[in-house]
């Protein structure tokens, strides 16, 4: 086949053009929930969800984002009030969706919510810092309640 030199030259340039980057987002894929505490300064951890929960956080590649966690077992067992003001209804099951931005600067994803049994969070943007290490994800914040500060750490698992 004869082709014209100046369709050959695009042809080629298309070719030798650089292949798009792999995905780099580490979040991609579904997350299994190991760990939800909450630590109030100087006390004892709280595992309001159970030790461990029960939850699966969901991130795909084009954007979109689906965290549900419920207590294991569930039910409503006063033992295991969760002292966060963005309580869910029922409190023994949280879950919010909607769709989600990575930034690798800050190793954070902000989720844009846009439904879920978390009145505080419809409507809102909710960042969250994390590290990976290996097929562990960990997610550290700190907050306060009545005067008191705590430490809430989630820790997950790559499925």
């Amino acid at each position: 086949m004869n082709l014209p030199p100046v369709i050959l030259s695009l042809l080629l340039a298309g070719c030798s053009a650089a292949a798009p980057a792999p995905n780099e987002n580490p979040l991609v894929g579904a997350w299994d929930l190991h760990e939800y505490s909450d630590t109030p300064e100087g006390g004892a951890p709280i595992h309001a969800f159970g030790n461990p929960p029960v939850g699966l956080f969901v991130f795909t590649d084009d954007g979109h984002v689906s965290i549900s966690f419920m207590r294991n077992p569930p039910g409503e067992d006063e033992a295991f009030v969760d002292p966060d003001p963005d309580t869910c209804i029922p409190a023994w099951y949280c879950s919010y969706f909607g769709t989600y931005e990575y930034d690798p600067a800050g190793q954070s994803w902000t989720a844009h919510v846009m439904g879920g049994n978390i009145p505080s969070y419809v409507g809102t943007d909710q960042t969250r810092d994390f590290v990976i290490k290996g097929d562990t994800m960990t997610i550290a914040d700190t907050y306060e309640v009545n005067g008191v500060r705590y430490q809430a750490k989630r820790v997950l698992r790559r499925r």
